[in-house]
């Protein structure tokens, strides 16, 4: 996939090493040299310019990317000039960060719906890892409900899926095993996936480098750690 990111702050810097090295290509784009520079070995497209000129995205193929990501993060006006611009060319999908309530407000008024706010997010990745550091990592998805990466508890290692039954005694389904890369560096938090395993067999045995990737509540995980933390 093809995504623009438009401030090469802090958050912009860490969004786009995270998507290259995800295989995706990442277009940078911040109108101080200083940033595009920082970044001319990681990231193959990058522009230096004042996107809240419309002459601007001449040079930005900004109708071509599957997303535009918003990253300003200090300046409120560029920030809301840019994202009318964004958004009169055409862009398929706009993220934006939100400075403050009132540019979230006047980001609405201009039907741009999908707004971040990355101190928040990280701090409840944060809570959630502080909570149970064996979660590598998740995703709520609703009603107490969420998708998540945890690593498999030590009583479980040698163990079958149908020995734990995740289904009947922790209202669990494993959606699949992964396992996974150490962390390149301190600015990856999360390990890179090295392989799937795929649709778990009722009678594939559990080893120890194995992630499960479970689909509950936060509640019924803990409670699965809990019965499993110490080998047998």
């Amino acid at each position: 996939m093809r995504f623009c990111i438009i401030g090469l702050g802090s958050f912009g810097t860490h969004l786009a090493r995270q998507l290259a090295r995800d295989g995706h290509e990442v277009i940078g784009v911040d109108n101080d040299a200083v940033h595009t520079d920082a970044m001319k070995d990681e990231i193959e497209f990058l522009v230096n310019a004042d996107c809240s000129d419309m002459n601007a995205f001449h040079d930005i193929p900004v109708g071509d990317c599957d997303a535009v990501i918003l990253a300003i993060g200090k300046d409120f006006e560029a920030a809301l000039s840019i994202a009318a611009n964004v958004q009169q060319i055409g862009a398929k999908r706009i993220i934006s960060r939100i400075i403050n309530p009132l540019h979230a407000r006047l980001l609405k008024l201009l039907k741009i719906e999908e707004l971040i706010i990355p101190e928040a997010m990280a701090a409840a990745w944060l809570a959630r890892s502080l909570r149970s550091p064996d979660v590598v990592n998740s995703f709520p998805v609703g009603k107490g409900h969420e998708i998540s990466e945890v690593i498999l508890p030590p009583g479980m290692i040698g163990k079958t899926l149908r020995e734990i039954d995740l289904r009947s005694r922790y209202e669990l389904n494993l959606v699949t095993v992964l396992r996974r890369k150490d962390a390149q560096s301190c600015s990856s938090a999360v390990p890179q996936i090295e392989k799937i395993i795929g649709v778990p067999e009722p009678s594939r045995t559990f080893a120890d480098d194995d992630v499960l990737l479970l689909f509950g509540t936060e509640k019924n995980v803990r409670r699965l750690q809990d019965d499993y933390a110490s080998a047998e």
